[in-house]
């Protein structure tokens, strides 16, 4: 006869049967963890070129990754290395790849990355952590801190871990990789991890729910960076936004946009996840100032979401207001945004010239901006510069100390259009006073021919000629005493007829020598028939306290031709020598 069981005896058998039950299901993460951890990268034997650190959200609402990090140690160590997260929201069973180092080896790029660090991790034992910060944690063990979302000891010998280092050191081919995807999170490294292939997934990546779950209705994701433009420049921004499950497939702005601003036409977003994009448009006649501009998108489950898009409208000073009708400008020392076209592309810096000159013939439309290294603008770009005015002597002399050239110093440079080009302004040569290539300093002029050389003495070290107009000079002192009212009068006639030919480059000693004729050679009277470049300004001689003058610049390759046969020497006036 069997013995029916009473009802105590059946509660103790299924609180039984339970608890053998739970000791066997896994533990399922909760948050975002780091599912994959990967030090080989690039390294012998290694396919994939780049260590990686993988999370994973195994919630089932969204999380956002702004402001957190990617934090790794040695083995042993207690100084943490910091990889800043992107601002993302990461959505219920997505992945997420930081990308770090690569090594010299491996042939195979990883998926593209969702964010990009340069730790070069170990391709053993090393300790990863998830942090909700971007300060670097301290010491060896950082488990169980405030800002300590989650960390990996991965190999044998790592003292930093969760209940115990995974156990198992890693090679040049194989990875950390949590269980079940991503979902199992005991709280032990050792039971949590596994040893595998390297199989880094990204946002991209198909989700993984944990459980199977059906997640939170994911949010609408913008993307509504900030702008500037100068004012009386129309721009535009371009703007995004995203739903994982859904489709983006409406835009607009809101009721109180300011004047002015308008939007494109939306492309939208074809499939769920899929960025829908449109451009805000800036007219050129918003006044200067700074401007909020809310922005609204929906999308095809009803869901909206708005963002703001902060515009900047900088009022930009003319570049003749810069130069000034002095020697030097008004605004020295002071922080300008200015804008002009690229004239003259220079080994440490640029000139470029304002489109649109002023009436006043005794104020400069050029000016130079020294960047110090070879600048990345190209010639016939219209660029934005927001720099400091100084005056650059070129020397110590007394002419260099006159007449410092004028420059935009520590530019910060934003290239606005291409394909622009700006007419030489042909100019009066010789001068009509001392000085007046002041008024054209940084500009691109003409002077018509033909222009005779003078001075070749230093043109292989530094590619210079001086070249006069109205045939050779004549040294003053030959007809007429030093001081004298007629020497000096000459002198002056000299200086508003010279003027140097430089290479457009500040190097010395270049190969090959510039301006040789076609016997390779350059002579004192040679001629040139007409100069096309830029005016600067700089020393005549090799010393710093020497000769300095106005020089031109070349855009155009222009070569002596050789002195004709028919060509007469200055002549010299007798005079009697005095003992």
């Amino acid at each position: 006869m069997k013995i029916r069981p009473d009802s105590r005896h059946r509660f103790a058998r299924n609180i039984i049967a339970a608890s053998l039950m739970a000791s066997t299901l896994p533990a399922f993460a909760a948050g975002v963890v780091i599912s994959q951890v990967y030090g080989g990268g690039g390294n012998s034997g290694a396919t994939l070129k780049n260590d990686f650190v993988e999370l994973f959200n195994a919630d089932v609402s969204p999380v956002s990754l702004a402001g957190w990090s990617v934090q790794y140690a040695s083995a042993t160590g207690t100084t943490w290395q910091v990889s800043a997260l992107a601002n993302v929201m990461l959505q219920p069973g997505q992945y997420y790849l930081v990308q770090e180092a690569a090594g010299t080896g491996g042939t195979a790029s990883l998926p593209t990355p969702d964010a990009t660090g340069t730790i070069l991790m170990s391709a053993t034992n090393g300790k990863v952590a998830l942090v909700n910060s971007t300060t670097a944690l301290s010491g060896a063990n950082p488990f169980g801190g405030a800002s300590v979302v989650d960390l990996v000891g991965f190999g044998t010998t790592p003292n930093g871990y969760e209940t115990a280092n995974t156990g198992v050191a890693l090679s040049n081919t194989t990875a950390a990789l949590r269980a079940a995807n991503g979902c199992t999170d005991s709280n032990n490294n050792r039971t949590d991890f596994t040893t595998g292939s390297p199989a880094p997934r990204n946002t991209a990546t198909s989700f993984n729910v944990c459980g199977g779950g059906t997640p939170a209705n994911a949010p609408i994701i913008t993307a509504c960076p900030a702008s500037s433009l100068a004012v009386g420049e129309a721009g535009s921004v371009l703007l995004s936004a995203s739903d994982t499950d859904s489709r983006v497939n409406a835009a607009s702005l809101a009721a109180n946009a300011p004047a002015g601003f308008t939007l494109g036409t939306l492309t939208a977003a074809n499939a769920d996840g899929e960025a829908a994009t449109v451009a805000l448009n800036v007219a050129s006649s918003v006044a200067a100032g700074n401007y909020a501009v809310a922005v609204n998108f929906a999308n095809d489950e009803a869901q909206t979401a708005s963002c703001t898009v902060n515009v900047s409208i900088s009022g930009t000073t003319p570049i003749h207001a810069i130069q000034g009708s002095g020697a030097t400008s008004p605004l020295v020392g002071q922080q300008v945004t200015t804008q002009g076209v690229v004239t003259k592309v220079m080994n440490s810096g640029f000139f470029m010239q304002d489109e649109t000159p002023d009436s006043d013939p005794t104020t400069s439309e050029g000016i130079y901006v020294y960047t110090g290294s070879a600048p990345t603008v190209q010639l016939g770009q219209r660029v934005r510069v927001a720099a400091t005015v100084t005056e650059y002597a070129v020397g110590t002399g007394a002419g260099a100390v006159t007449n410092p050239l004028t420059e935009l110093t520590s530019p910060a440079v934003s290239v606005l259009a291409s394909g622009i080009s700006i007419a030489p302004t042909t100019i009066a040569f010789p001068e009509t006073v001392e000085g007046d290539l002041e008024h054209y300093e940084g500009m691109l002029v003409h002077i018509e021919g033909p222009l005779t050389v003078g001075q070749n003495y230093f043109l292989g070290r530094y590619g210079q000629l001086t070249v006069s107009a109205d045939g050779r000079l004549e040294k003053p002192t030959n007809r007429y005493p030093a001081g004298s009212a007629e020497a000096l009068a000459m002198a002056d006639d000299n200086a508003r007829r010279r003027i140097l030919l430089d290479d457009g480059s500040s190097l010395q000693n270049v190969n090959p020598t510039p301006y040789m004729a076609a016997d390779n050679t350059v002579r004192a009277g040679d001629s040139i028939d007409g100069l096309t470049g830029v005016i600067d300004y700089g020393l005549a001689t090799s010393t710093t306290s020497g000769l300095s003058d106005y020089r031109l610049q070349p855009t155009e390759a222009r070569w002596p031709a050789s002195m004709s046969s028919t060509t007469s020497p200055p002549s010299l006036t007798a005079r009697t020598p005095k003992a």
